[in-house]
């Protein structure tokens, strides 16, 4: 039985009660990529418990008026408000690989300036140069070809534009229940490491800790980084 038709699971899920170990590998999927009504909750809960990350990103993003902005793997995007307010004339553009986050998104920001698509995940489907900013937060654990997404980001990015990429420490995510086999976790040296085969170096990190309430409803405290990338003179 498949999540969106589990009621137990919504039930436990929304009142953080605890989970069976079948429910925390339905989690793990749904958290890759939302589905169905349990999806839509998962995204409410998704964005409640990062939050703080999104806003350090978009702090850290440095915008500009008039940029360009790409997020990859947006969820419900209900943080568009604070996105669009830091600057004026921001054009946002949202990449979802999840129907149901595409869908949500357009439905809760519909009378906002926003263009949000469906991609596959790996191919960004704009032209060379594009982008003035990119930021990516609690995605990269999903990408099933990192470097491709490296490569597309390098593609897209203009050459004196930032991306951001965000996600929760490698030691601490370890540690979590619902993190299984679909996730592939990072630290700081990971992402060196990953970009050191592509024309885009990290010019700027820094590390942050919060403590939130976790997918399964526990109250932890969180590691995680921001890494900031640009590309490389030419």
């Amino acid at each position: 039985m498949g999540p969106e038709c589990n009621p137990t699971f919504e039930t436990n899920l929304i009142n953080n009660i605890i989970m069976t170990e079948a429910e925390i590998r339905e989690l793990e999927n749904q958290l890759g990529c939302p589905n169905g009504e349990i999806g839509i909750e998962v995204g409410k809960t998704m964005n409640e418990t990062n939050i703080g990350m999104t806003s350090s990103s978009i702090d850290f993003l440095n915008i500009q008026n008039k940029n360009s902005i790409l997020e990859l793997g947006h969820g419900n995007c209900s943080h568009l408000d604070q996105l669009l307010d830091f600057a004026e004339n921001i054009r946002y553009f949202g990449l979802e690989i999840s129907e149901t986050m595409h869908l949500e998104s357009k439905k809760l920001n519909a009378k906002k300036e926003a263009d949000f698509r469906l991609y596959e995940g790996e191919t960004i489907p704009f032209g060379n140069n594009h982008f003035d900013r990119i930021m990516s937060v609690n995605t990269i654990y999903f990408w099933t070809n990192p470097l491709k997404v490296i490569h597309e980001i390098e593609r897209t990015l203009k050459q004196d534009g930032f991306c951001v990429i965000t996600f929760a420490n490698k030691d601490f995510m370890e540690k979590l229940p619902f993190v299984g086999d679909k996730f592939q976790l990072y630290n700081e040296s990971d992402i060196k490491e990953l970009v050191k085969n592509s024309n885009l170096k990290i010019i700027e990190s820094k590390e942050n800790t919060e403590l939130v309430k976790s997918k399964t409803g526990d109250h932890v405290e969180r590691k995680y980084t921001l890494v900031k990338l640009s590309k490389k003179s030419q």
